[in-house]
Order: C-alpha cells, then structure tokens, then sequence
C-alpha cells in the first residue's frame, strides 16, 4: 500500500532523472584554433600568458609542464575536467586528458564538459585576439 501513495513521485522522479541524465554529446576537442594577433605580439610568453589568464578567469587551474603546453583542471560540483593545451606562435589546441563524474565512454560525455571547454576555447581565442 506505502508503495501506491509514492508511485507517481517515483514514476515522475525516474523521468526527469532519465532525460536529465541523457546518454551524453560527443566530446569536443579543439585542434588548429589560429591565434588572431598583430605579429609583434605574436611570440611564446604573449600567448602563454594570455592562455593561462584566460584559464584561470574561468575557474580553471592552470598548470605549465613545458614550453608550449600546459594542463588545465577544472573542479565543480563534485566534478573534474582536465585538457591538455597545446600551443604554438600560430595556434593552439585544447584536447580531453581526464574527467571525473562525466560518464565519459571514450566517445559522449556529460554537455557540462563541453560547455565548460568552449567558454575556455573562446575566453582564450578572445584574450589572444585583444593582445
């Protein structure tokens, strides 16, 4: 009988978990993105620099392990996304590294990992463009 009275909540519950859930988009990476600058602005430091303020107003922290890459993590809501940013003095690239509490099955993730790299994709084509 206690099982009744709760049917439609359950019933209800279980649909919005399903479509909130969803089975996921594909990933999206980034690769060969230009970096629209004056050539005089155009050199390793500028870029670095504007890669890693573009990262870091996101909400992203930003890591440096070499000359023109850097790891970037984002941490929210019991969830974790890191990229790796590859980047030369003519583009840059961001590519999935890692995630956690994205159902990622090698193919579709979550749409929050997708939103959360194309607001970094464009804060860093923007602050390259404004250097």
């Amino acid at each position: 009988m206690l099982f009744k009275n709760y049917a439609p909540l359950i019933l209800v519950s279980s649909i919005v978990l399903f479509i909130g859930c969803g089975s996921g988009t594909q990933i999206v990476n980034y690769q060969n993105s230009p970096i629209q600058a004056s050539a005089g602005k155009k050199n390793q430091e500028n870029i670095r620099r504007a890669i890693i303020l573009a990262g870091t107003s996101t909400g992203w922290q930003m890591q440096e392990v070499s000359k023109g890459v850097i790891i970037a993590t984002r941490f929210s809501s019991g969830r974790m996304a890191k990229v790796d940013i590859n980047y030369t003095t003519e583009s840059f690239n961001i590519t999935y590294k890692d995630s956690s509490n994205f159902h990622y099955d090698g193919t579709n993730i979550h749409k929050t990992y997708n939103s959360w790299v194309e607001q970094l994709h464009k804060t860093i084509a923007e602050n390259l463009s404004t250097m």
